[in-house]
């Protein structure tokens, strides 16, 4: 057979020419030298050398190892955690209900089945299994949906525990500690006319505030209190009309101080669009009023009033209803606050300073003038705090127009309202006013020196506010001092000075003359009757204390004045110097210290016997009369035994 071969396939290759070595750089040499030393000393590396191809391969694989093993435990836990999600579901349908706050209603999840339904009696009586106690449950709202009413219930949950506060409460402390919606459900297949069902929607802690931050509420309170918090012992919705789009809470407890209680707790709001409960903040009134609703503040949602005012100083915290970005419970209480300026213009924050100090009629005038001056300008953060003063100036503007039986009282009203010129009229109208007065100014502490500084920085040539400053600190520190204050005071003219100075000497004889009044005792003389029955309404009283009583051992005496010695002379009837003019209680006092009643009310009385002889009792004055220059005593007589 023939075999047939191509020739070229035969053809012999030529040599390939020798390769030469390139010369050797540096760092070739080094490598060779590397090389020679690990093969001399197995293990060596040098520290500057460079892995090698192998081991970077090595390092790249198990980065990618390391990586996809990551991913699949990834996997792994979230198919677990649905897997437990589900099964969670399937044993307490319950569990998705914080998971449902947080999606769209559409999206969310029915809640619970039959087994999680419940009747009152069974939920109060699981309760009880767990140490709490179901407190009275406050109905909610209705809310309709489709042809469908469902009344939900607000449910207390109570715990028994010791204290060791000044709560109202006695031990064991029957307190609020859990808060709890359920809501009413329809169970096909059950009687619901019959028996009612309900489900667990959403609940929140609660815990009253710590003892420490209701105590300092109080202006004269030594004892700051503990950081124990204090029982929260009553639930109802709040009083007055309540912002829409929610039911609003409030959670309470009161603590005894002495002889005040003093209300505090929190406030409670429930979301019926998301089930939601939540404490939007803790409360205390110094005032021992309840926070309320009110229409204070221009706009559509009423703000909470919180009452902290102390004797004539109203004072109210006002809340404002606002937004933030949290959607079961998208709202916030915020305090107006009468320290920060909104904008920069002095005449605003004049009636601000103004306001600070509490004299709220003048800062309401100063700020109407500012708001006029700025025009569309004007801030709304402004006007919360205009519409803030107005509503205390109201208050101050009606306690200064009031009547009061005392001079006291009433020019502590007209200072707070900064009716300066008014408080003065009074003050010189009579001794008695002025030192009933003298009395007021010397135990307000610096209330009213504040409001007299501040009145100052905004009109600093006020001659009547210089004068009640120069009143103020003389009551309190002595003559020297008051005129030292009035020395301080800018551009005050030698008349003002003048004026002043007189204001003054007589403040300091109101002071000598009343302390007088309050130490001597009586020296009266005149003649006393038997008297069966009284009118109350004839008689005056020292101080209204409706004392006008008798007891079984004693009778009545009437006892006509003759005369009596006031201190400087004796006074003889008719009495044409004694008079009851604008304020009947104070000059009441006023006489009974000229009569020396003040410090002893005893008075010695000569009484007739069946046998013609004489003794002497010895009375309690309890009223006077006056009536056509004649004065009356009225004493209780104890009967002789």
């Amino acid at each position: 057979m023939e075999h047939k071969i191509n020739p070229s396939k035969r053809r012999v290759k030529p040599p390939e020419p020798a390769k030469v070595a390139p010369p050797q750089t540096r760092r070739r040499r080094r490598r060779r030298a590397q090389n020679l030393q690990e093969s001399q000393y197995p293990g060596y590396r040098s520290q500057n050398a460079a892995p090698p191809p192998g081991v970077r391969h090595r390092w790249r694989q198990f980065i990618a190892n390391l990586t996809a093993l990551s991913i699949l435990c990834a996997c792994a836990a979230l198919m677990g955690g649905g897997t437990l999600l589900a099964y969670q579901l399937i044993v307490d349908p319950n569990s998705n209900k914080f998971i449902s706050q947080f999606v769209p209603g559409w999206s969310r999840l029915p809640l619970g089945t039959r087994d999680s339904i419940e009747t009152l009696d069974k939920i109060k009586a699981n309760l009880r299994k767990l140490g709490f106690t179901a407190g009275e449950p406050l109905p909610l709202p209705i809310y309709k949906s489709g042809d469908d009413s469902i009344s939900d219930l607000l449910l207390p949950v109570m715990v028994e525990r010791n204290i060791n506060t000044f709560a109202a409460c006695k031990n064991p402390c029957r307190q609020i500690v859990e808060l709890r919606v359920y809501k009413r459900v329809q169970v096909p297949g059950r009687d619901s006319d019959k028996e009612q069902y309900f489900q667990l929607a959403s609940s929140v802690n609660v815990e009253g505030p710590a003892e420490s931050f209701v105590i300092t509420s109080l202006d004269d309170a030594d004892d700051r209190g503990s950081n124990q918090p204090l029982p929260l012992t009553e639930l109802r919705r709040f009083d007055g009309k309540a912002p829409a789009g929610g039911v609003w809470f409030n959670v309470s407890g009161k603590l005894v101080k002495e002889d005040k209680k003093i209300p505090y707790g929190q406030v409670i709001r429930y979301n019926p669009s998301q089930n939601h409960l939540i404490s939007l903040l803790d409360w205390v009134s110094a005032a021992g009023q309840p926070p309320n609703w009110q229409q204070i503040i221009q706009g559509s949602n009423p703000q909470l009033a919180i009452d902290q005012t102390v004797g004539l100083e109203p004072q109210f915290i006002i809340y404002q209803v606002g937004s933030r970005k949290f959607l079961p419970n998208p709202v916030q209480l915020t305090a107006i606050s009468l320290e920060e300026f909104a904008f920069n213009n002095e005449t605003y924050k004049n009636g601000l300073r103004l306001a600070q100090s509490g004299l709220w009629s003048p800062a309401l005038n100063v700020m109407r003038l500012a708001k006029a001056k700025a025009g569309g300008n004007w801030p709304i953060v402004a006007q919360s705090q205009l519409d803030t003063i107005e509503f205390h100036a109201k208050i101050t503007r009606a306690q200064a127009l009031a009547s009061w039986a005392s001079p006291g009282q009433q020019v502590l009203a007209q200072l707070i309202d900064g009716r300066w010129k008014d408080a003065l009229q009074v003050f010189e109208a009579d001794l008695s006013n002025s030192y009933e007065i003298a009395k007021t100014l010397k135990n307000d502490g610096r209330r009213l020196l504040n409001r007299v500084d501040a009145a100052l920085r905004v009109n600093p040539n006020d001659a009547d506010v210089k004068a009640w400053g120069t009143l103020i600190v003389a009551a309190q520190d002595g003559i020297r001092e008051g005129m030292n204050w009035l020395d301080q005071q800018s551009d005050t003219d030698p008349e003002t000075r003048s004026r002043i100075r007189n204001l003054v000497n007589k403040l300091d004889e109101a002071i000598s003359v009343g302390e007088t009044l309050e130490e001597r005792k009586s020296q009266i003389m005149g003649s006393a009757a038997l008297v069966d029955s009284i009118n109350p309404d004839e008689w005056l009283e020292p101080s209204a204390k409706n004392e006008l009583q008798l007891t079984q051992q004693q009778v009545w005496y009437q006892v006509q004045v003759a005369s009596f010695y006031d201190g400087n002379r004796w006074v003889n009837s008719p009495f044409a110097d004694v008079e009851l003019r604008s304020f009947p209680a104070t000059q009441v006092r006023w006489l009974w210290g000229r009569l020396g009643l003040l410090a002893d009310p005893k008075i010695q009385i000569e009484i007739a016997m069946d046998n013609g002889q004489q003794r002497v009792a010895v009375g309690t004055v309890k009223a006077l009369q006056v009536q056509d220059g004649m004065l009356r005593l009225l004493a209780a007589v104890d009967k002789r035994s």
